[in-house]
């Protein structure tokens, strides 16, 4: 089951929860219905209906329909298992229409603000739009949700109210549909609570603060690896030229600090600095055992120049 999904059923969940209560209102239950007729693709005199993947919004249509004109929706399933649930007559279109404020005759779709009555039908009508043309993304991949419409001017009507919600929305043209989306984290929580999705909604604040940790203890590994590889690599070469001194002069070359330090490190090659610093006769600062170290790889780079100078050249064969 897509998140998607899961939403939408939680969202037809909290619907017949709040009948069953008594909670909700002839108000909240119109205009529930007036987003799930609506923002269908299909919702005109000449053809009202509403195509799902899902069966249980595919029967809250077709409850609708008949509840509000007394006629039978005409249901279908596609091989690929999708529903499509029309509105069958003339007749039952335009009872339909009318009882939300329309004549059957617009040129085009606009949000009718009569049908929103009271403080809960923002809510009411979101909650139908989403389950009309709305989607989800996997909060696991991305923070994503939509609205996909085919209308312009409804869009822009939906922004409007959405925005009286203190939401955000954006808008893009796809393909030739319309879409209105929120990418913030925070602002999909919100939109999913006030449409009714709580559960939904505190699931994605669980995955955001769970991603959020493995990311900051990745951060960490991945520094700390780092960390790890310039330690070793700083190591190696230090183990170099405390070899190179030891073959060309011997370590009674170095003086007293650094021959203690150059031992430490040749019988210790996983340490640290501080380690370094910790494990001498005298402790000493990290910042100390630094400055020895490179006194003692310069001194091997010294050795290093004059080997290569007292080289005799090579004779050219003739």
């Amino acid at each position: 089951m897509s998140f998607a999904h899961k939403v939408k059923e939680e969202l037809i969940e909290y619907d017949k929860a709040a009948r069953e209560a008594g909670n909700e209102t002839p108000e909240s239950l119109h205009a529930e219905r007036y987003g799930l007729f609506l923002f269908c693709r299909n919702f005109s005199m000449q053809n009202m209906c509403l195509k799902t993947e899902m069966k249980s919004i595919a029967q809250m249509y077709a409850n609708a329909v008949y509840e509000m004109t007394g006629k039978r929706a005409e249901q279908q399933k596609s091989q690929a298992g999708k529903y499509r649930v029309s509105v069958p007559t003339a007749e039952a279109r335009l009872k339909i229409m009318e009882s939300f404020g329309y004549s059957g005759k617009e040129v085009t779709r606009r949000l009718n603000r009569a049908n929103l009555d009271d403080e809960t039908c923002n809510a009411a009508l979101l909650r139908g739009a989403f389950l009309a043309c709305g989607t989800m993304t996997d909060p696991e991949k991305d923070y994503h949700i939509e609205f996909i419409l085919s209308h312009k001017v409804l869009c822009t009507d939906l922004m409007k109210l959405l925005s009286e919600e203190n939401l955000e929305p954006k808008y893009v043209l796809r393909n030739g549909a319309h879409v209105v989306y929120f990418k913030e984290s925070e602002s999909v929580e919100d939109l999913l609570t006030l449409m009714g999705a709580t559960e939904s909604s505190l699931e994605l604040m669980g995955t955001k603060m769970y991603k959020d940790v493995r990311n900051r203890v990745n951060r960490r590994m991945n520094f700390e690896n780092a960390n790890s590889s310039r330690t070793f690599n700083a190591a190696y070469r230090e183990v170099e030229a405390i070899r190179l001194i030891e073959a060309e002069k011997g370590l009674g070359y170095l003086p007293n600090d650094l021959r203690e330090l150059a031992k430490l490190r040749m019988e210790n090659v996983d340490y640290s600095l501080q380690e370094l610093a910790d494990n001498l006769t005298e402790p000493l600062s990290k910042s100390g055992v630094n400055h020895r170290m490179k006194r003692i790889l310069e001194l091997a780079e010294d050795l290093e120049l004059a080997k290569k100078r007292s080289k005799p050249p090579e004779k050219e064969v003739p």
